[in-house]
């Protein structure tokens, strides 16, 4: 892509994080040392099997796992490898610099680690989140990323009919379950910016404000987020594996309920806490600034 050219020819470097990085080497450095624990006590067990042979191959082998399981999350996590190409993780896949649209940061559970959205395979941006990079490690590849390619943006995306058919299927579905349950119908139906600067890549159903003075949305792409604006910003609802849909939360938020905030101490997001009446609570989290606006 013209907008993502690479800069001059540099040499292929292996990037690695402080903190996640001394993780994998002690992680390795145990995994010779309980290995070679274990295998002198399997040796000894086989040679003489008694108890206190066996009690010592069982207290090697749980201490051998975790040094391995140490080793791979430091080594998976904390290297990353640049060359003029792209990049690659140990663990991940290889992306090319021409497929990156955006490098930034964002908050993963409670960290602020470095982000890079790319171009995948069906023309969609996905987002590649470095955990093992977290904190004062995090300017340091998003610098390097930097040094080695000009982001193409997201307003080089078009985004393919096939996504747009699956939001609209997603919101129609959305819509339809608000008003089975409520009786609700959007003030308006509008494709929105998203997580994206620059792309239109949402649906936004807006049901207007409640009695309490707050805006009741929902966002839809692939899957759809309840969002509540108030105190002039946008909380989206924390969603989980077990979470409810949340078009079946939309009533609840015109009903009555109080809302309570809960603002970080230091780290994370700020949240809000709704509970309607004779229900169960609402968890939101302030909506993320935008992760690329550099």
């Amino acid at each position: 892509m013209a907008a993502a050219t690479q800069r001059a020819a540099q040499d292929a470097t292996w990037l690695i994080s402080r903190t996640t990085g001394r993780r994998g080497f002690w992680g390795l450095v145990g995994v010779l040392v309980f290995g070679w624990a274990t295998v002198a006590a399997i040796i000894g067990f086989v040679k003489a099997p008694h108890v206190d042979s066996g009690v010592l191959v069982m207290i090697a082998l749980p201490f051998l796992v975790m040094a391995v399981v140490l080793a791979l999350e430091g080594l998976g996590q904390g290297l990353v490898r640049v060359d003029e190409q792209g990049y690659r993780t140990i663990l991940g896949r290889r992306r090319a610099w021409s497929d990156v649209l955006g490098v930034g940061t964002g908050q993963l559970e409670g960290q602020t680690v470095p982000v890079v959205a790319v171009r995948s395979s069906a023309g969609v941006p996905e987002q590649d989140s470095f955990a093992g990079f977290a904190e004062s490690d995090a300017a340091t590849l998003v610098d390097a990323f930097l040094a080695r390619v000009d982001p193409a943006g997201f307003s080089s995306v078009a985004l393919p009919e096939s996504y747009w058919a699956a939001v609209e299927a997603e919101a129609d579905r959305a819509a339809s379950v608000v008003r089975a349950e409520g009786g609700r119908e959007p003030l308006s139906r509008e494709r929105v910016e998203f997580g994206f600067p620059g792309l239109p890549s949402a649906i936004r159903l807006d049901y207007g404000t409640n009695d309490a003075g707050e805006g009741v949305e929902l966002l839809v792409r692939e899957s759809t987020e309840l969002a509540l604006v108030a105190s002039g910003r946008r909380w989206l609802r924390q969603n989980r594996k077990r979470s409810a849909d949340p078009a079946t939360q939309v009533a609840a938020l015109f009903g009555p309920h109080t809302t309570t905030a809960k603002p970080s101490k230091g780290a994370g997001f700020d949240r809000l806490a709704v509970r309607p009446e004779g229900g169960r609570p609402l968890a939101f989290n302030a909506e993320e600034p935008d992760r690329f606006d550099g």
